[in-house]
């Protein structure tokens, strides 16, 4: 088992979380079969500390992130006769709970109101091919609501959009997250909740006791799914309210501290906000289903 220290944000980019193990799968089978794609500085499968019995899941960490790259452009992948789930691993500082999900759509907020469907395409285009860019626009006044969706053709590039931020978009910062349908989101609510583990260089341990706690890998290594904060936008199924005035004149101050989690609010009406109004974010009434639509 190989165990150099790692610098976990200079190397998040050249780490795969792979779930779904055989239970005979150990480190030796991942770095045979993952090694095909490129040099491996680390690898880990997650065991039980009492039984050291494979809890199901474990981290493969390449010298160079084009491995990665590689490895997902090739998947499926099967190891030791098993077909597995693997996916880019996420900083453990990534606290959100939709981070870890796999879907193909973005949620993107904090837009100047200049920014158009094709500066959205033009720049997500680089992480992968985008099937689809859709500013949330006011059907009265015909302008943006400061905020859009993005849908690519793979799960993989909305995780490798998520590793890159922050994003920058027409000189303004932006609030970039995946976007989760209600579906989605009570999917992920009915799953049991998985204790935190950390990877702290030499190794991984759990934050209270040294071991780890069970956890399903299908929800990662994630902390525990909490609730949700601030916008919902209720039209098309995705809850962002904190929308609703729309984009102020070169874009939203305080963009990156403004906009933390966010609560998903299921399918309904138009924008509305989730969370108290502030003096930054004034409260106007509620919209109808028709008071919005997307361009």
């Amino acid at each position: 088992m190989m165990r150099p220290f790692i610098d976990s944000k200079a190397d998040q980019d050249k780490k795969l979380f792979i779930g779904g193990l055989s239970p005979k799968t150990d480190e030796n089978s991942l770095k045979n079969y993952y090694g095909q794609w490129g040099e491996i500085i680390d690898v880990v499968v997650m065991k039980d500390p009492r039984s050291q019995k494979s809890r199901g899941f474990g981290f493969v960490t390449y010298k160079d992130s084009s491995s990665v790259d590689a490895a997902q452009n090739n998947r499926p992948h099967t190891v030791d006769g098993k077909e597995v789930d693997t996916k880019r691993a996420m900083p453990r500082e990534e606290t959100s709970p939709e981070v870890h999900a796999a879907v193909k759509k973005i949620f993107v907020g904090a837009l100047k109101k200049d920014v158009t469907n094709e500066d959205l395409s033009d720049y997500f285009s680089q992480f992968g091919t985008v099937t689809d860019a859709q500013i949330v626009i006011a059907k009265d006044t015909n302008t943006s609501r400061g905020f859009a969706f993005v849908t690519f053709d793979d799960t993989d590039a909305v995780d490798k959009v998520i590793l890159a931020r922050p994003h920058t978009i027409k000189d303004s910062k932006a609030d970039v997250r995946k976007a989760l349908s209600r579906e989605e989101m009570n999917k992920m609510r009915s799953k049991p909740a998985p204790m935190r583990a950390d990877y702290n260089g030499g190794g991984w341990h759990d934050n209270a006791n040294g071991g780890f706690q069970p956890q399903s890998w299908e929800q990662g290594y994630s902390q525990p799914y909490a609730h949700q904060q601030p916008y919902a936008y209720n039209g098309g199924g995705y809850g962002y309210g904190g929308y609703d005035g729309g984009c102020p004149a070169g874009g939203w101050p305080n963009a990156s501290d403004g906009f933390g989690n966010y609560q998903q609010q299921g399918y309904g009406g138009g924008p509305m906000r989730a969370t108290p109004a502030t003096a930054q974010y004034p409260r106007p009434a509620p919209y109808s289903g028709n008071g919005w639509q997307q361009r």
